[in-house]
């Protein structure tokens, strides 16, 4: 039962996520993170995840940027991810800042 109301929910996220919904796009790229209700895909997630943050969503501003920190469905760019942690933080998102703190601590690769 649960998979098909995680199957459901998808498709309702899906619909409002073509329409351009930040919210939903950023929920979707959530689940196909996770693959709840869909098959798990790193590269769906950062499609939908940039989608949203190119709306100026913080959440997905700072999600986008710790898939570049990590190199999730996107390839590594701490530049992007520090450029991503750093909009979210201008829009006052308090785990945003601290990302941006715990970059700083990164030695770069000799």
């Amino acid at each position: 039962m649960m998979q098909h109301d995680d199957r459901q929910k998808v498709s309702l996220l899906m619909v409002e996520a073509q329409h351009g919904d930040a919210r939903a796009q950023r929920l979707l790229a959530l689940r196909y993170r996770r693959g709840r209700g869909v098959e798990q895909n790193d590269e769906l997630a950062a499609e939908w995840m940039k989608k949203a943050a190119m709306q100026g969503l913080s959440l997905a501003e700072r999600d986008l940027g710790t898939f570049y920190l990590h190199g999730i469905g996107v390839v590594r760019d701490l530049q992007q991810a520090l450029q991503l942690y750093r909009s979210a933080a201008q829009q006052g998102d308090p785990i945003a800042k601290k990302c941006i703190k715990e970059m700083a601590q990164i030695k770069p690769a000799k």
